[in-house]
């Protein structure tokens, strides 16, 4: 650990004025308020999805899932980090780790939406949305561990380097606090950071093919297969012929496109799925492709019955192929629509 940062306060005159070292928070409640409402001081690409979350071991303070789609377990300490601050992040990771991926996609679901943390609905499609992991659950785990206090002392300091240096996901935040008049001034600082060439994800993560074998199957098996077919071509043909990527799920397909405004960035406009509701097939309307034409949604919601779909959007549910070529025309002129808006945003930004 480095050595005691200090800082000053330097006037106009050139008088350096110390600042009084903050040893402590006045609560861990306060702490955790502080990070959730600023989840950037804990990391980049977090999002936050649980709080004082139960786990076999206890309730652990804060949860949240990176950027690739990892679970990371953050444990708080309103000042220095001790030795049972390393038994309590690993006994809390564990417990999570000991669960199959759809226990856990529900243990986060019906846990949020409370203190801070926004409602997950259908965690699946979130984790699709915000991560870049897809729909491929299997990499939660196993969980990233995060350590967070001001400071720490040289037992839990040594056995963090221990375990970090191994197989084991564990990192040290350390804030140093500062008290310049009635305001508290934190300063981050990455303490351990784990060993980047030992973390496997558990198991082997699906391909595309695997998951469109699976889908088959799972569509087959429920007499799904030939509605389901027959929406899916009607709609990606609709669609441009280059530059959409699908992510086949266990129960459907989403369509993705490059963000108009970022050629990095895909982002979902629609989806088929079937069985979702107890309906033969559905067809999902994401945010993205309402912001492209929220006048042609208009339109379309004269046309056919929409209901709510989580997380925003909506969805159109069909039992049968009778049904879906009543619809048919309804649907595919909101696609076009969408897409047609979607080139005219890109060449105004080109």
């Amino acid at each position: 650990m480095s050595e005691e940062l200090r800082l000053w306060t330097v006037g106009q005159s050139g008088e350096a004025k110390p600042l009084s070292q903050l040893r402590q928070m006045p609560t861990e409640l306060e702490f955790e308020d502080l990070l959730v409402q600023n989840p950037e001081m804990l990391g980049s690409y977090l999002k936050l999805v649980g709080r004082q979350t139960p786990t076999e071991s206890g309730w652990l303070d804060l949860l949240a899932i990176d950027r690739d789609g990892r679970l990371v377990v953050f444990e708080l300490k309103r000042g220095t980090l001790a030795r049972e601050a390393v038994t309590q992040v690993v006994d809390y990771a564990s417990a999570l780790d000991a669960m199959s991926v759809d226990e856990l996609s529900k243990h986060i679901s019906d846990r949020s939406g409370s203190d801070g943390i926004q409602a997950i609905e259908d965690f699946e499609q979130w984790y699709a949305d915000n991560t870049i992991g897809g729909d491929d659950l299997s990499r939660l785990l196993p969980p990233r561990m995060v350590l967070v206090g001001l400071g720490i002392d040289p037992v839990a300091e040594r056995m963090a380097r221990f375990i970090s240096g191994g197989p084991v996901d564990l990192s040290v935040v350390t804030f140093h606090g500062f008290m310049d008049g009635e305001e508290r001034v934190l300063a981050r600082q990455l303490d351990v950071e784990p060993d980047q060439g030992g973390h496997q994800h558990r198991g082997r993560p699906l391909t595309a093919k695997e998951k469109r074998r699976a889908l088959r199957e799972y569509l087959t098996a429920r007499g799904y297969a030939e509605l389901f077919d027959r929406i899916y071509t009607d709609i990606r043909q609709q669609l441009p012929e280059l530059a959409v990527y699908e992510h086949p799920g266990r129960t459907g397909i989403r369509f993705t496109l490059p963000d108009a405004d970022d050629s990095q960035a895909y982002k979902s406009y629609f989806g088929v799925q079937a069985g979702y509701m107890n309906s033969a097939c559905t067809v999902s309307i994401l945010p993205h492709a309402i912001r492209c034409d929220a006048s042609g949604l208009q339109q379309l919601k004269s046309s056919i019955k929409l209901h709510d779909w989580p997380h925003g959007g909506y969805y159109c549910e069909f039992q049968s192929e009778e049904e879906w070529s009543e619809g048919k025309a309804a649907v595919l002129q909101f696609v076009t629509s969408v897409m047609t808006s979607r080139s005219q945003a890109i060449e105004v930004g080109t």
